[in-house]
């Protein structure tokens, strides 16, 4: 392999570069993604709803600032806001919220999904490059050394293909993984924002001040 990558010629060499800068990347990528999705940070703990349902709102606030996952960033939120929003703005804030979050986490995702389609390219090119150097180098053999330069070079070419496909293979799947993932947490999250939002009562609407219309006679 050592051979294969160095007797490549120049452009050869910088396309291996690539798919190397391309696996490393992709190998990143799959760790951070596997590492925000983990379980523990969409967490919702069962000590929430009690504090909820037994109308202890600042215990509850101060038990979502203690465990500050994505879900009890949300729900915090939430709380802060129960006084000064009604139920349909507060369903709206929590949407943006994890909307917003989502949207962070398919960044990564998008980013790891576009390694796994840049290096089949870079190793089609690879090849591409190889099966040129491979019809140069017949222009100037000579007799059965066409035969061997020819067999040589394009086995040569079809590696970077061959790496290609090893790096774009894995890298794609686990792009799918973490996609259908990150649904699985988001709709876990929602259940639990849900149920918070069903538990905070609405705000007292302010009583309308009558006047009286009757007339003071002096």
């Amino acid at each position: 392999m050592y051979d294969v990558i160095f007797n490549s010629g120049f452009i050869g060499f910088l396309i291996w570069l690539l798919l190397f800068i391309t696996s490393t990347a992709a190998v990143t990528f799959i760790i951070r993604c596997a590492w925000i999705l983990r379980r523990k940070r969409f967490a919702s703990p069962v000590k929430l709803m009690p504090l909820l349902k037994a109308g202890k709102w600042d215990d509850a606030y101060a038990f979502c600032e203690e465990n500050p996952t994505v879900t009890m960033r949300i729900a915090g939120t939430i709380l802060l806001t129960a006084h000064s929003k009604n139920k349909t703005q507060r369903q709206e804030l929590a949407v943006v919220m994890l909307d917003k979050e989502v949207r962070a986490i398919l960044r990564w995702i998008n980013t790891l999904s576009l390694c796994g389609n840049i290096a089949p390219m870079l190793g089609l090119l690879g090849t591409v490059t190889g099966m040129v150097d491979a019809f140069m180098g017949l222009g100037t053999a000579m007799g059965p050394e066409k035969a061997s330069i020819l067999a040589i070079s394009i086995s040569q070419a079809l590696y970077t293909t061959a790496a290609g496909l090893l790096i774009a293979v894995p890298t794609i799947t686990f792009s799918v993984i973490f996609r259908n993932l990150l649904e699985k947490r988001a709709e876990t999250v929602s259940e639990t924002i849900d149920q918070v939002l069903e538990a905070i009562p609405e705000p007292e609407a302010p009583r309308p001040v009558y006047r009286s219309t009757d007339t003071v006679k002096i």
